[in-house]
């Protein structure tokens, strides 16, 4: 109970990484290239500056390494453990290739576990030293108590608890401040490393998206149909390679809790009443700004990069699935960058898939590989032609983005099945999803990546 429990307060993150999967991934030519490219890259790596701890946070050492097995056999002198393994302190996912360890920044910290751990996150632990010190944070005691013998009545008490703080006259003096000199309580625990309360925000929103990665990940490769069809594993990592690269080129959605972010979610018009600007752009890195500046000339993203909060950082919940729209009739709101508790209390804010990632989303994506792989002469329902691949895209934006995601407080979370339907399907060389990712791929291909 205690982990379903926890899971309900922290999601979207997870406590477990995927397991390993030891199946060869086969992509074509051209990401075939950019991979051996990487690998190479990986072999010459720079020593780098890491952090590791224990689940129960007792020590912290500093250690150097060019790569995971120097890492990881270092990690092992501090803390001896017979088989060790590396998670993120942020989001509790394991750290299992070079590849993924060189995305990290310098000084990122890790916790070292067995296997089966259940890794305690920074924002966890963070979260139980508030609700120990905090009366504010009593509805976390009443939400671990009564949730699951007492759902409704939990409900009345967050929503009076909720209730009681907007009446409260609330510190919000220090909410437009960014610098860390400049508000420093705020930074302390997991956000130590950040210079700015948007950086801070920005990476809290990439673990979000990059935790769907990772869900999607672990629940197509365990499929029967990726573990025993060479065909549709193939097809399957195809599609994870791009789902990857694209979320390289939108920077894993990090606009969407950056209050700096000028491009605002239409349903900000009618919080604020007021007009909002274009966006600025994303990182400057030359793959990510090949992609951004590609799928800006066909509009394929641009309308979901966009920021939930005003400019002073106000999130306002979307409303539960039942209620439509983009309304909460609870009138829930938060600022998370007014100071640490409103920060730790935003991770009891989901990002509800409308349409269900495990449900509907992933089922209906292996029930087209499967028709690909096994009826090649299907033809496309809309140029009667040969069909070739999925849907990548309409699945990329079902899985990450605002187009299938709103922005709830956990109360508005309604953990129901819901009877819409995936609008993924099978395409042929003349539509226009396919030719688009197929040029976005060949386009970012041929850049360099940094």
């Amino acid at each position: 109970m205690l982990n379903y429990i926890r899971d309900a307060i922290m999601a979207p993150t997870t406590r477990n990484s995927p397991k390993n999967n030891n199946s060869s991934q086969k992509p074509g030519g051209a990401l075939k290239d950019v991979i051996s490219s990487e690998s190479r890259q990986t072999a010459g790596a720079p020593m780098r500056g890491y952090k590791v701890t224990d689940n129960e946070r007792t020590r912290k050492y500093g250690i150097g390494a060019n790569s995971l097995e120097m890492l990881i056999t270092k990690a092992n002198s501090k803390f001896p453990l017979i088989q060790l393994h590396l998670y993120l302190a942020s989001d509790g996912f394991e750290v299992s290739d070079d590849e993924y360890l060189n995305s990290l920044p310098a000084q990122t910290l890790f916790i070292v576990a067995g296997p089966d751990a259940v890794i305690t996150t920074d924002a966890d632990f963070e979260f139980e030293k508030m609700r120990q010190q905090s009366p504010l944070l009593k509805v976390a005691d009443i939400f671990y108590d009564f949730i699951e013998q007492h759902p409704e009545k939990f409900r009345r008490m967050i929503t009076e608890y909720e209730h009681q703080k907007q009446r409260r006259v609330l510190d919000n003096t220090k909410a437009h401040l960014s610098l860390k000199a400049e508000h420093v309580e705020w930074f302390e625990g997991g956000e130590e490393r950040f210079h700015s309360k948007e950086e801070a925000m920005a990476m809290r929103a990439q673990t979000r998206v990059r935790g769907y990665y990772y869900k999607a990940k672990e629940e197509l490769t365990r499929n029967p149909l990726y573990r025993q069809n060479a065909k549709a594993r193939q097809v399957i990592n195809s599609v994870l390679e791009q789902f990857r690269y694209l979320l390289i080129g939108c920077d894993y959605f990090s606009m969407m809790f950056d209050r700096k972010c000028q491009q605002k979610h239409e349903f900000l018009h009618q919080q604020l009443g007021e007009e909002e600007t274009d966006a600025g752009s994303l990182p400057s890195k030359r793959l990510r700004q090949v992609i951004k500046e590609y799928t800006k000339e066909n509009c394929i993203l641009d309308e979901w990069s966009v920021s939930l909060c005003s400019d002073l950082g106000d999130f306002y919940c979307q409303g539960a699935f039942s209620e439509n729209g983009n309304c909460c009739s609870m009138q829930h709101t938060i600022n998370p960058y007014a100071s640490r508790e409103n920060l730790i209390l935003f991770q009891v804010w989901n990002l509800d898939h409308q349409i269900e990632l495990c449900r509907t989303i992933l089922p209906a994506l292996v029930v087209n590989v499967e028709d690909l792989v096994s009826h090649p002469q299907r033809k496309c329902l809309l140029h009667k032609k040969q069909v070739v691949d999925i849907s990548v895209l309409e699945y990329f934006l079902e899985i990450f983005s605002l187009k299938n995601l709103k922005l709830v407080h956990v109360v508005c979370h309604e953990k129901v099945q819901r009877l819409n339907r995936s609008n993924g399907r099978l395409l042929c060389p003349d539509c226009h999803e396919y030719r688009i990712v197929q040029e976005l791929m060949d386009v970012q291909v041929d850049s360099p990546t940094s």
